[in-house]
């Protein structure tokens, strides 16, 4: 994700002293490359350990990685057919200029959530999943499309999966099943009610947690034992139901599910069973 595009995303999550560093930088993004933590707390009015903070705050392992990041940015601008950014469609748009536009918005999304998925976190969760019996995993709305999507991958592997979100049916099972379960909850923004307040009860309960969100600070990430994070994608405003953040949990899931694999060679025969009791009941009955 660009380094401006990152922050205007959390912009709400920032400090007055960091919103001033914002401006400057959304307005002299050629000059901070060069300037140290003391030189830009002097040109904002704010403190040096408040400038090295903002840089982590961001997703950055520090000032001079936030810096190189914007620098490189800043050079590629200065060609004015580079496209950089996310590209909203118009009404009346011809069909070619949709499909470049989407496609581009996908490769971006795509790219950042990449550059932005964490190893050991990765690990951590495939850990997570071989140790554990049962995986519940959670999500509504879109982030429900994701939630299927992850029980039919690991379904395949033999692992028992419960997609559920009927609290009336899953607590129970959660309840009874708490030693031997993993939660997993989908919420691209963090805050959905029903899936905080269900990871507290998780909490409360010791039951471990995974969540999939978007980059930053919210609430779900805070109460996960693992807590995966993908590009904070911008959606167009003339929209039915979210696009470039599903495209970005999508791809997180694949990683995941592949990194998964190669920990667990015994599983990943599974799928070549599950492939051939199928192609075998086709051949028979179909």
């Amino acid at each position: 994700m660009s380094v401006l595009s990152r922050i205007e995303s959390m912009k709400n999550e920032l400090s007055l002293s960091e919103k001033k560093l914002f401006v400057f930088m959304e307005e002299h993004p050629e000059k901070v490359p060069s300037m140290t933590a003391s030189q830009l707390a002097d040109a904002t009015g704010i403190s040096a350990p408040t400038v090295v903070r903002f840089a982590k705050k961001t997703g950055f392992a520090s000032l001079t990685d936030l810096k190189i990041q914007l620098s490189a940015e800043t050079g590629l601008r200065q060609n004015p057919h580079e496209k950089l950014g996310y590209a909203d469609v118009e009404l009346n748009e011809p069909f070619q200029a949709i499909t470049s536009k989407l496609s581009h918005n996908a490769q971006i999304t795509l790219t950042e959530t990449a550059n932005l998925l964490d190893e050991a976190l990765m690990v951590a969760a495939t850990d997570l999943l071989a140790a554990r019996e049962r995986i519940f995993v959670c999500g509504i709305g879109a982030s429900s499309l994701i939630a299927q999507d992850i029980q039919q991958k690991w379904t395949r592997l033999g692992k028992i999966v419960i997609f559920e979100n009927d609290y009336n049916l899953l607590l129970p099972q959660l309840v009874k099943y708490e030693k031997k379960s993993v939660l997993w909850v989908i919420s691209n923004s963090g805050h959905t009610p029903e899936m905080v307040h269900l990871a507290e009860f998780a909490t409360g309960k010791k039951i471990p947690i995974i969540s999939l969100t978007r980059f930053g600070n919210n609430p779900l990430s805070k109460l996960a034992d693992v807590p995966l994070q993908v590009s904070r994608a911008k959606e167009a405003n003339r929209r039915s139901a979210a696009t470039n953040s599903i495209i970005a949990h999508l791809l997180a899931v694949d990683v995941l599910f592949y990194v998964f694999l190669s920990k667990n060679e015994r599983m990943a025969r599974n799928i070549y069973e599950s492939r051939q009791a199928i192609a075998d009941f086709r051949e028979k009955y179909l």
